[in-house]
């Protein structure tokens, strides 16, 4: 007697873990908007800017409901800071230069996910992404203290941005089944970054540093298999 409830109990532990993947892959999209924070008030955001992202999700089971969620993200992320400067003539004046960024992040995040409810699966996300800069360019628009007619001109501003960008990730959404193990993936993230993404000394005061940093807000969308 004892050996059959052994037995049975072994079977429907088995069964729980066929039911259960291990694994779960899939592909996102996503949309963004970006903008800039500083603890330097000469430092001065413009606005939030939209941007977009593509990657590769992969979420590792802990449990059941818990799993560990990397992949790799490239996103392009745009915003706008206005700050002192000089010009290439040794002229002192305003720089206002738009960011286009080009990154790709590794997030490590902790996602935690509801039974079914109604057919939907809830979840929350937490963790940290890893940024490294693939490219970056400027559309600058300088200001000189002694003039009213701004100069413009488009850069390429690689150079003037440090190549690692690290972040606070929060997240939530749904996973709407779609047939068997496919799922589609739906959220919200909130990629916050926590070290300044500008390199140097500011050209007017050169003892203190360019400082800023560059967040979003992403809407995703993922098929996960």
């Amino acid at each position: 007697m004892k050996k059959a409830i052994l037995i049975c109990m072994m079977l429907s532990v088995g069964v729980v873990q066929a039911q259960h993947k291990p694994f779960q892959f899939g592909f996102k999209a996503a949309a963004n908007l970006g903008w800039f924070n500083s603890s330097d008030d000469h430092f001065i955001n413009h606005g939030a800017h939209v941007g977009a992202a593509w990657g590769f999700v992969a979420d590792v089971y802990l449990m059941e409901n818990y799993a560990f969620t990397t992949g790799f993200d490239v996103v392009f992320l745009n915003g706008k800071l206005e700050y002192p400067a000089m010009s290439v003539e040794q002229m002192e004046g305003v720089l206002t230069r738009k960011y286009h960024a080009k990154y790709i992040e590794l997030p490590l995040s902790f996602t935690m996910k509801t039974n079914e409810i109604k057919g939907l699966r809830y979840y929350g996300q937490v963790g940290f992404g890893l940024g490294f800069l693939l490219s970056a360019k400027g559309n600058d628009s300088f200001l000189a203290t002694d003039s009213y007619e701004p100069e413009t001109s488009n850069q390429n501003i690689t150079r003037d941005m440090r190549f690692m960008r690290a972040s606070l990730i929060l997240g939530a959404g749904v996973e709407i089944p779609l047939h068997g193990d496919t799922y589609l993936r739906t959220g919200i993230k909130y990629d916050n970054a926590f070290s300044n993404v500008l390199k140097g000394d500011n050209a007017l005061n050169p003892d203190e540093k360019n400082q800023a940093r560059n967040n979003f807000i992403e809407l995703n969308l993922a098929i996960l298999f």
